[in-house]
């Protein structure tokens, strides 16, 4: 039964009143009353969720759902949530236990950064701990966003999402026909770091239309000679401040290799690019292309 017909009813109730004995009257309106009340917070604790954030991609993701009234508790690095004084709970590893369980979450949602022990631990305490596996590519970062969505009630708004993020994708792929190039995609330095086959941000190659030049790398780490070996089309630099301007000019250095002839090294905000989340990673796959159409191709 809606509430709008519990409404109904009572006033139906009220306007027969002079027919009925005043004890039939109460336990009428007390019994619609009740239900009313029953109604009306149930659909409240079932929309409104105590959660507790402890990667800043998830962080980010329960912001672009518009469910941060939820948020209760994060890591010192999910920046908008710290910006809205929300409880910091953990570092980017060390999680807080006394503290996340004193802010009696529904939900705690992880990464495979944090351990297994820590999880563990956070389910004697009976609460219900939600683990997200890094995305292998771009449908694992939509599935992933769209399961986050039906948890916070917020599925609507999770497809609406998923679905522009598709069509500004295709739009975006479209801006470099028949691009081949040879990339290089750094996320590290001392040792120098490399994006992998199997990873969603292998998929910014890919949707580029180029060539991974660590097709072959298996660990991740890679000398800098190898890169200049393969003698890359082009270089992006995913790292913080001064790191990244540092990197730069290590590559400048390498004259004869074609990403500096052709003035093709570009350093990516980081903080968007490694995360896996629909909007950031449109957002990093819009700045790239921007970034290649600036400069000459040849």
């Amino acid at each position: 039964m809606y509430l709008s017909e519990l409404i109904g009813q009572t006033s139906s109730i009220l306007c027969h009143s002079s027919i009925l004995n005043i004890d039939t009257l109460k336990k009428s309106i007390a019994f619609t009353v009740i239900i009313m009340l029953i109604l009306v917070f149930g659909a409240h604790a079932a929309s409104k969720q105590r959660i507790i954030s402890l990667a800043p991609s998830l962080t980010k993701n329960i912001y672009y759902l518009e469910a941060d009234n939820q948020l209760v508790g994060c890591t010192s690095y999910c920046t908008e949530a710290v910006a809205d004084q929300k409880e910091i709970v953990a570092s980017a590893i060390k999680v807080n236990i006394e503290k996340t369980v004193s802010l009696k979450p529904d939900i705690i949602l992880v990464t495979t950064i944090t351990s297994p022990e820590t999880i563990e631990l956070l389910k004697k305490f009976n609460i219900r701990v939600e683990v997200f596996e890094t995305p292998a590519n771009t449908d694992e970062i939509f599935t992933q966003f769209i399961r986050m969505g039906q948890m916070l009630n917020c599925e609507n708004k999770a497809e609406a999402i998923i679905s522009d993020a598709k069509l500004k994708i295709e739009s975006i792929k479209k801006q470099l026909p028949a691009f081949n190039k040879k990339i290089f995609f750094q996320i590290g330095a001392e040792p120098i770091f490399t994006v992998l086959p199997g990873t969603f941000m292998n998929d910014y190659i890919t949707f580029l239309g180029g060539e991974n030049v660590s097709n072959d790398v298996r660990t991740g780490a890679v000398s800098r000679e190898s890169v200049v070996a393969n003698n890359p089309d082009i270089i992006f630099i995913v790292t913080m401040g001064i790191t990244g301007q540092e990197e730069y000019q290590q590559w400048q250095a390498f004259k004869d290799m074609q990403a500096t002839r052709s003035k093709n090294i570009f350093i990516i905000d980081a903080d968007k690019a490694c995360s896996p989340t629909p909007v950031t990673f449109v957002e990093t796959l819009d700045t790239l292309v921007s970034l290649l159409k600036s400069t000459p191709n040849e």
